[in-house]
């Protein structure tokens, strides 16, 4: 009954069942004990007065007409004088119910007002004005801390609606344009009769060539979405994985003249090895290619504490704008969009490594390489159970 109530009415009806219980006990026994004091005044004898004589002793004086005696109280007298004790005090118990029901019921409906506003700030809410914030009240109660909480998930929740709406534009624009170039293609060769080999040939390597390029496309995001299908865990010496790592892009790392060194000590975590792999292998890639001629890449690895490694990938390459930072783990984001096109990238390389770091229950930021360039920093949690692992 009270759960489908208005709070303002549920406050009210609690605080009149409070008062009501304590009302009524307090009146019982307030006459209770009227009429113990009222019985034993009725069965008290009133004792004679008391005279002074001239010797300043005080003795009793003999009866006489004259002498002052207060007579007992009447029975009558008495049961009226109860009855009237008790009816005042429901008539003052049932004043003080009533009195304190509609006091509960203002004053909560001015304690609530802010709840109030709030729901209806809340009502006015829509997928268009998620990042407008909610004023919050000035008083620093509960319901202040509920507006500054609620602001802060319509914050998260607008957030994750531009980078979905960035995504899928994104992702459309990233289909559209190879399709684009086989249609036209396609098109153009559709307006002559006769072609030669050459033109044949031509037309097969741009099919080949955008094909080539949609399967990639189609593969990341398919990789993305299909992360949690094959999650066994092992424990991992995340040495092996930087050793195998280093040793399959050497031949990449050699041509750019890029030196690869690995400080690693035998740091053990629990995980997925492919994935970890796959992750390790895109940042130090990434490192050789977006270094310049000469530069190094280094990967340091150290236990912090019982529970964390530390894994941290640096280079002395082009670097990130500071205001790139917060954006480069979005799908499709490109720092350097010419330069990425130039070397096959489509922009879910770090998305895709940012989301097998989060399923391992770790975590990546992006930092200023000391000594230029960039230093990806990994914190992983050695003791990761495998239910944290699958999200």
């Amino acid at each position: 009954m009270l759960e489908k109530m208005p709070i303002r009415w549920r406050l009210t009806v609690m605080t009149v069942t409070l008062l009501t219980v304590c009302c009524v006990g307090l009146t019982l026994i307030l006459n209770f004990s009227a009429a113990r004091m009222a019985t034993r005044i009725d069965a008290t004898a009133v004792l004679p007065a008391l005279e002074v004589g001239e010797e300043g002793w005080a003795h009793e004086s003999a009866p006489s007409a004259s002498s002052s005696m207060t007579a007992p109280i009447p029975s009558e007298d008495a049961e009226k004088a109860r009855m009237d004790f008790t009816m005042e005090s429901i008539m003052y118990m049932l004043l003080v119910i009533v009195s304190g029901g509609f006091l509960t019921y203002y004053l909560s409906g001015k304690a609530l007002k802010p709840l109030h506003t709030l729901n209806g700030q809340v009502k006015n809410m829509n997928v268009q004005n998620l990042a407008e914030t909610l004023s919050v009240p000035p008083s620093k109660d509960e319901i202040a801390e509920l507006t500054v909480t609620f602001n802060a998930m319509t914050d998260q929740l607008a957030n994750s609606f531009m980078m979905q709406q960035r995504f899928s534009a994104s992702a459309a624009h990233e289909l559209r344009t190879p399709l684009a170039v086989l249609q036209t293609k396609v098109d153009v060769f559709k307006k002559k009769k006769n072609h030669t080999n050459e033109e044949y040939d031509a037309l097969i390597a741009v099919i080949e060539k955008q094909t080539k390029r949609l399967r990639g496309l189609v593969a990341s995001l398919l990789d993305m979405t299909n992360m949690d299908d094959n999650l066994e865990q092992s424990s991992i010496c995340v040495k092996d994985i930087f050793e195998d790592i280093i040793a399959e892009l050497s031949h990449i790392a050699k041509d750019k003249q890029v030196s690869l060194a690995l400080a690693c000590d035998n740091s053990v975590v629990l995980g997925n090895t492919d994935l970890l792999y796959r992750a390790f292998y895109n940042l130090v890639e990434n490192g050789i290619k977006y270094n310049i001629d000469g530069g190094a890449v280094e990967v340091v690895v150290n236990r912090l504490s019982k529970e964390q490694v530390s894994i941290k990938i640096k280079d002395t390459g082009i670097g990130i704008a500071e205001k790139e930072k917060k954006n480069i783990f979005e799908p499709f984001y490109r720092v350097d969009k010419s330069r990425s096109r130039q070397m096959g990238g489509i922009g879910l390389g770090l998305a895709t490594v940012d989301s097998i770091i989060k399923k391992h229950n770790g975590s990546i930021t992006v930092i200023d390489n000391e000594n230029k360039g960039t230093c990806f920093n990994i914190i992983l949690n050695m003791g990761s159970s495998p239910e944290q692992v699958r999200g």
